[in-house]
């Protein structure tokens, strides 16, 4: 009896030692990187979602690319955008480096709730272990709020996929 619950207490505390959370998002392998904005108030772009991941074997990456503007009139149609394209590997370690840069977000300090304005959000990692990071109109206060690197890593992502950047979050 005492060698089954020596047995059991070694079994439950691998487990539970498996199981803990990272101790740092410098332990964690990042082979995805999405970027999501969405404005309320905003036609064309209104909702822009790139998510860039590693291919199955790591030789480069590849991004998705979705936009859609918030009214269905001819004039905005060149916002919607559905396509694929490929991203070198350098490239994609540049931005998981910023990424796991994000840790250093002090969250008390750039969380701020607004009703006009933007949603922002970086979410990346590998294998269903993912950091997120979700902010309202991170370029209000973007120094004071401590997101410079965020605000860098958004604008980063866009010039890598060719989307204007000017049009969908600097206006």
């Amino acid at each position: 009896m005492k060698i089954l619950r020596l047995f059991l207490f070694v079994v439950v505390t691998v487990n539970l030692t498996n199981c803990q959370k990272l101790r740092s998002v410098k332990d964690l392998k990042v082979d995805n990187i999405e970027f999501t904005y969405s404005s309320g108030l905003r036609i064309p772009y209104n909702k822009v979602n790139v998510n860039i991941f590693r291919t199955y074997n790591n030789q480069n990456a590849v991004a998705i690319i979705h936009c859609e503007p918030s009214s269905t009139e001819a004039k905005w149609a060149y916002s919607k955008i559905d396509t694929v394209i490929d991203i070198d590997t350098e490239s994609f370690e540049k931005l998981a480096k910023i990424a796991i840069s994000l840790e250093n977000i002090n969250l008390d300090k750039a969380f701020v709730e607004g009703r006009d304005g933007s949603m922002w959000k970086i979410e990346f990692g590998s294998k269903g272990k993912n950091i997120s990071y979700n902010f309202w109109s991170p370029l209000s206060n973007s120094k004071e709020r401590g997101l410079t690197e965020f605000v860098n890593l958004s604008t980063q992502i866009l010039d890598k996929v060719k989307l204007n950047k000017a049009e969908i979050i600097e206006k």
